[in-house]
């Protein structure tokens, strides 16, 4: 029970690794007033040594706060974290609130934090061989459950598109598998993906198999895909666009649709995500031991799990520092 995330802070050069059982959820809202703030929230959490890196089963959120040039990499999250368009607007946003910082979100998780500050990677990923379900590009049982967006180019006269369930890396780790077991039956020439689901995706891939090209972009955080999908597409060129799905719209020639982005919706949204006022999460913990205990069950309980340290902001300073970037937002 928990949402681990490891934050970093870096000063000449050199830095200070803490972790936090509680905060990977929460971490957009918590980091969003400004440099200054963040700074007084990672010191408030469990400071460790290298043995309290996390790898990328445990880390479901982390941050680098970059003292020295002014660079905030991060990730974490709910929504924030699996709705592009929702996230590109908090970034957006949060750029008003950390002026004159550049903002990253970290799409490799906590490989990328590793990375960031010269810690091997190697240590914090454990990618190994996926038990793969069999390959089958056939939409799910229901049309709201499309999670990936597949396009395939058979020739230049030919293209279909699959709407498909489960995440982009349940197809693209079988390698060029894949193209032999496509049923064309189940591809569409046109996709207007409204007529689907009202959700955005949460990742495209799109296969030129004349040009032997693959490329593709996610929503949610994936560890070390690029570098096993090298492994598992020798010949082919590879290309990671992260989140800029509209370079699937590019390669499919306006026969691919999205969802339509309601700019005031989604920040409606935010603003009530931004200016909730966070709960303790020890209260259900505790409530859990306790129930658990009285079923005869022995509870031990980590000392982790019993340090939750947030210095929340008030309500009225909190609406004060999003009026002004909302301000800043519009201008």
């Amino acid at each position: 029970m928990g949402q681990r995330a490891n934050l970093l802070i870096v000063r000449n050069r050199s830095y200070e690794l803490y972790y936090s059982h509680w905060c990977a959820n929460t971490l957009p809202r918590d980091l969003f007033w400004g440099p200054e703030y963040a700074v007084e929230f990672i010191e408030l959490q469990t400071k460790v040594d290298e043995s309290g890196w996390l790898n990328d089963i445990w880390a479901e959120g982390g941050a680098v706060l970059d003292l020295d040039i002014k660079k905030l990499l991060i990730y974490g999250g709910e929504d924030i974290r699996f709705d592009i368009p929702l996230r590109n607007l908090y970034i957006q946003l949060m750029q008003k609130t950390w002026n004159g910082w550049e903002i990253e979100w970290a799409y490799g998780g906590i490989a990328d934090l590793a990375s960031y500050v010269g810690y091997p990677k190697e240590k914090v990923l454990t990618v190994g061989d996926s038990d793969l379900n069999s390959i089958c590009l056939a939409p799910p049982e229901e049309k709201d459950w499309v999670e990936t967006v597949a396009s395939v180019r058979f020739s230049a006269n030919e293209m279909l598109i699959f709407p498909l369930g489960g995440g982009i890396e349940e197809y693209l780790l079988h390698g060029p598998e894949i193209v032999d077991k496509i049923d064309k039956a189940y591809g569409y020439q046109k996709l207007a993906l409204s007529e689907w689901k009202k959700d955005f995706p949460l990742g495209g891939f799109h296969l030129d198999i004349p040009q032997k090209r693959l490329e593709y972009w996610h929503a949610d955080v994936i560890s070390g895909l690029f570098s096993q999908l090298q492994n598992k597409w020798p010949g082919w060129d590879i290309n990671e666009k992260f989140s800029d799905y509209a370079a699937q719209l590019r390669s499919t020639q306006g026969l691919l649709e999205f969802p339509a982005v309601n700019g005031q919706q989604l920040l409606e949204e935010l603003i009530v995500h931004l200016l909730n006022e966070p709960s303790n999460p020890l209260n259900a913990l505790f409530y859990l031991a306790e129930k658990l205990g009285e079923e005869g069950k022995k509870v031990e309980i980590s000392p982790y799990a019993l340090s939750f340290n947030n210095k929340p902001l008030t309500k009225e300073v909190k609406e004060e520092i999003l009026a002004s970037a909302l301000k800043g937002l519009s201008s």
